[in-house]
């Protein structure tokens, strides 16, 4: 089910965060994102609108969006695979006739998600933080 964010979530989000970026096995420092989920939670979580899938009274996905550009995107990797990415993205578009979002370009499972639901590679660069290359990616509602 998803709801809105509340305040109690927060340390299960860290453990999504951390979780769904650590199994994507990318070129960063083994604790990278052990040290970046306090900047995610304290940054990006504090300065979006945040929806929460919740499974058995458990969070289990996150979804971080401000005006038009999804900030984050994650979900436990036992859940992997369930609908659950596809919900928390249609939530963060409800309402929205255009989205933007970020995704490392190796991270090639995410590519594939966001084209099956309708986005299309807009640009590239390279993360500041990370220094990994990654894709700019953009739906238009039709």
């Amino acid at each position: 089910m998803i709801r809105n964010f509340k305040e109690s979530d927060i340390h299960d989000i860290e453990t999504v965060y951390e979780k769904s970026n650590n199994a994507l096995a990318l070129n960063v420092s083994p604790d990278f994102f052990k040290k970046d989920k306090k900047k995610f939670v304290t940054s990006t979580l504090r300065s979006c609108k945040n929806s929460v899938y919740e499974h058995d009274g458990k969070v289990v996905g996150v979804v971080s969006s401000s005006a038009d550009c999804i900030e984050g995107l994650f979900v436990l990797p036992e859940f992997w695979g369930r609908g659950i990415g596809t919900e928390l993205l249609n939530s963060a578009m409800s309402g929205k006739d255009e989205l933007f979002l970020q995704v490392y370009a190796d991270n090639e499972r995410a590519v594939r998600f966001y084209k099956k639901n309708g986005f299309e590679i807009s640009g590239s660069g390279v993360c500041q933080m990370t220094s990994l290359p990654y894709f700019e990616m953009r739906k238009v509602r039709k």
